[in-house]
C-alpha cells in the first residue's frame, strides 16, 4: 500500500555509523579518514588518527608484513582485494580479527590514489572457531582415551581367557574323569549336582573359547588381499564338518566373487554365520542359501537359512557383545558370535544386518570392498 511517505537517511550518518569500519589512507598508509564505527572499536578520538597515524601502526607485526608484502601489491596490480584476515590493535593493545576489503581510487590528485577499505569485525567468529577447534580437540582426546581403554580391555579378556583355560582342562578333565569311573550313582541328588556342574563348566569353557577368538580380532596390521569367498566358504565348513554332518545341513554356494580382505578374519565371519544358521534350526533339516549382489565400489553378501528365526524388533540387539534371545539352557552359546562378525566386517569398512521373522528363518547381510581403497586401513 503507497503511503506517499519518502524515507530518506543521510549518507553521513549511514557512513559514520555504519555496522563496518571504513578506512581511507594514502599511499604511504597514513590514514586520512576513518568512521566513528571504527574509532569506537579501536578506542581511539578522531584527532588521534586522522593525519597521525598510519595504517601499519593499527596492525600486529604479521599483518605490517602481509600489507606490505601482499595487500598493497594486490591493491596496486587489481586495484582492489576481497576477505582479507587481518588483526588489528585497538588504542590498549588489544587485538580485534578484521576482514577487510579494500579498493584502490584516485584522489583529487590524479597523480596520487587513494586506498579505502571495509572492515568486519570478525570477533565473535574468531570465538566460535576457538571453541569449535577445542571440542574438537577434546573429543579426538576421547576417542584417543576410549581406544586406549578398549585395547586394554581386549589385552586383559585375551589374558585371562588364556589362563583361565588351564584350570579349566583340569577341571573337565576330572569331571570326565568322575563320570567315567562311575563312581556317582544315576539318578541320586548328588547326580544331579554332577550334571549341573558339568553343565556350568562347558558354558564357561565356550565363552571363555569365544573371548579368545573376540579378543584376537584386531584391525591393526591387517594385510588386505585379493580373498576368493568360495574359497572362504569351504574353509569354513571344512571347520564346522561335525555339526554340518550331525544336523544334516545343505549349502547351496554359486560362484562367488574375489573380495579385498583379511582371509583368516573373513574364513571366522562365515563360519560363525554358518554355525548359527545350524544352532538356529527349525524341525527340517537347515538349509543355508549364500548370495551376493555386485555393487559398484562392494559387494552384498547374502546368507539366508530356514531357522526358527526372531522377532524384526531384535535386528539390531542380536550382534550386541554377550547379547542373546535364548537362554543357555534352550539352545547353547555366549552370545559373542554375531559380535564377532560385526567386528570382522567393520574393520573391513563394510556394514552388517539381518531380517528376520519368527518360524521363516533369518537372512544375515553384509558388504566387504571389492579393491583396496574402499578397505583403505
Amino acid at each position: 500500500m503507497k503511503t506517499g511517505i519518502t524515507f530518506e537517511e543521510d549518507a553521513e550518518d549511514l557512513y559514520q555509523n555504519a555496522p563496518f569500519g571504513y578506512l581511507s589512507i594514502r599511499t604511504g598508509g597514513v590514514v586520512v579518514n576513518s568512521n566513528t564505527t571504527l574509532l569506537k572499536w579501536l578506542d581511539y578520538d578522531r584527532a588521534e588518527i586522522i593525519h597521525q597515524k598510519s595504517i601499519q601502526d593499527l596492525l600486529t607485526i604479521g599483518g605490517k608484513i602481509y600489507l606490505e608484502t601482499h595487500v598493497f601489491p594486490l591493491l596496486q596490480m587489481q586495484g582492489e582485494i576481497t576477505e582479507i584476515n587481518l588483526e588489528l590493535v585497538d588504542k590498549h593493545g588489544k587485538k580485534l580479527p578484521v576482514l577487510i576489503n579494500g579498493r584502490r581510487v584516485m584522489g583529487q590528485s590524479a597523480s596520487e590514489p587513494i586506498y579505502r577499505f571495509s572492515l568486519l569485525n570478525i570477533s565473535q567468529r574468531k570465538q566460535y572457531e576457538l571453541e569449535l577447534m577445542k571440542a574438537r580437540k577434546e573429543a579426538e582426546e576421547t576417542v584417543k582415551r576410549l581406544k586406549q581403554v578398549n585395547q586394554a580391555l581386549e589385552q586383559f579378556a585375551y589374558i585371562a581367557s588364556h589362563d583361565l583355560q588351564a584350570p579349566l582342562n583340569t577341571i573337565s578333565g576330572l569331571i570326565n574323569l568322575i563320570g567315567t569311573k562311575g563312581h556317582i550313582q544315576q539318578g541320586s541328588e548328588l547326580d544331579s549336582y554332577f550334571s549341573l556342574i558339568k553343565r556350568n563348566s562347558s558354558r564357561m569353557k565356550l565363552m571363555i573359547n569365544d573371548l579368545l577368538e573376540y579378543a584376537k580380532i584386531d584391525g591393526k596390521d591387517v594385510e588386505f588381499t585379493k580373498c576368493s569367498l568360495n574359497e572362504v566358504c569351504e574353509i569354513s565348513l571344512e571347520l564346522i564338518n561335525d555339526q554340518v554332518v550331525d544336523n544334516e545341513a545343505t549349502f547351496a554356494i554359486p560362484e562367488l566373487p574375489m573380495v579385498n580382505g583379511d582371509k583368516l578374519q573373513l574364513v571366522r565371519l562365515f563360519q560363525n554365520l554358518f554355525g548359527n544358521a545350524i544352532k538356529y534350526r527349525s524341525e527340517s533339516n537347515p538349509c543355508i542359501q549364500v548370495d551376493f549382489e555386485d555393487r559398484q565400489n562392494d559387494i552384498k553378501v547374502f546368507v539366508r537359512d530356514n531357522g526358527t528365526g526372531f522377532d524384526p524388533e531384535y535386528a539390531e540387539q542380536v550382534f550386541g557383545f554377550m547379547k542373546r534371545l535364548h537362554s543357555h539352557d534352550s539352545i547353547p552359546g555366549t552370545g559373542i558370535g554375531l559380535s564377532t562378525c560385526k567386528r570382522i566386517v567393520e574393520i573391513h569398512k563394510g556394514t552388517i544386518g539381518v531380517t528376520s521373522a519368527p518360524g521363516k528363518g533369518s537372512t544375515f547381510f553384509f558388504t566387504l570392498p571389492k579393491s583396496p581403497t574402499q578397505a583403505d586401513l
